[in-house]
């Protein structure tokens, strides 16, 4: 029985010179010299009992033995050098995938942005982008579906929160409701004419709840909706209004939609990044850091419908 023993970089050599059809240059490639290159394919000719080349003065061409090798040493290499980039990624606790869970608004915005930027430095890596509710986004990091999550703090001995910005309640109104031309409002109107709300577990629905709290009134709006775009559309329609967060003022292009700051006082909610405390892999670490240079140069900040970290009040 004859025993064939090729190697990878036999092969290696082998494609390189196929893709350059010329022996200078594949050489070079490959750092060997050309006398070097002819003695290893020489030798892998031998071992497959066929000439895999043509020769036509400088240049090469595939018989048809060499055709067949070709195709198998392509996938013969690439499954090795993808092999060879895992265990390395692995041992150096580096991995090829990120997946996000994100508030809607976060959705909308920044982690799209910063996922995209990650994308075209990083076009071989897969990222994922989930929209989640605050409890479920905590849940996801725990538990390990998610790298990221961009979430409302969380007091969890096993996660680490990272403070991006916080944002403040408003009323959202058709410019053509009553309050539609106040600066802001207070609570008590806001109480009024809220007669949409975001669906309990949402931390702006939980916001809200705790502000009405501290005045003695019990929030029950007449609609419920969970999603944004769902909420915005019933106040277009002129169903009535709701309380939403400045982050989607700053986000959403709905014509007709007013936001009105409520005061007596700000109801800000603090936004950041939740990781589990063991994460320690650089594409997490980078991902933290391109958002929060995202956060930085955010038009939402420049206009105070977002605060910094430390930043004090709402600017209007």
């Amino acid at each position: 029985m004859h025993l064939i023993d090729i190697s990878y970089r036999q092969l290696k050599a082998f494609i390189t010179l196929v893709e350059e059809r010329n022996i200078t240059r594949a050489a070079e490639r490959v750092h060997l010299t050309q006398s070097a290159l002819s003695q290893m394919l020489k030798r892998l000719e031998q071992q497959l009992e066929g000439e895999l080349f043509i020769r036509e003065g400088r240049e090469l061409s595939l018989t048809q033995a060499g055709e067949a090798l070709y195709r198998e040493a392509r996938v013969i290499v690439n499954r090795l050098d993808k092999l060879l980039r895992d265990n390395r990624d692995r041992s150096h606790g580096f991995h090829k995938s990120l997946v996000v869970s994100s508030l809607y608004t976060l959705s909308a915005s920044l982690a799209p942005m910063t996922l995209n930027s990650m994308k075209r430095q990083y076009n071989d890596f897969t990222f994922r982008l989930i929209e989640e509710r605050v409890d479920d986004i905590t849940r996801s990091v725990l538990e390990g579906r998610a790298d990221v999550g961009i979430n409302t703090p969380s007091y969890h001995p096993e996660l680490h929160f990272i403070p991006l910005f916080q944002d403040y309640l408003c009323l959202a109104c058709r410019e053509d409701h009553p309050l539609a031309n106040a600066d802001r409002i207070s609570w008590e109107q806001a109480y009024e004419h809220a007669s949409i709300g975001v669906s309990p577990g949402n931390s702006l629905r939980t916001l809200a709840d705790e502000a009405f709290h501290r005045i003695g009134l019990s929030y029950d709006p007449e609609f419920n909706a969970s999603h944004t775009s769902t909420l915005l559309g019933m106040i277009s329609s002129g169903l009535g209004s709701a309380i939403l967060s400045s982050t989607i003022f700053a986000i959403d292009n709905t014509p007709g939609i007013r936001f009105l700051p409520i005061r007596a006082p700000y109801q800000y909610r603090q936004v950041g990044l939740l990781l589990r405390k063991d994460a320690q892999r650089p594409l997490i670490d980078e991902f933290c850091l391109k958002i929060q240079d995202q956060v930085m140069s955010w038009q939402a900040v420049k206009l105070g419908l977002v605060l910094l970290p430390g930043q004090p009040g709402a600017a209007v």
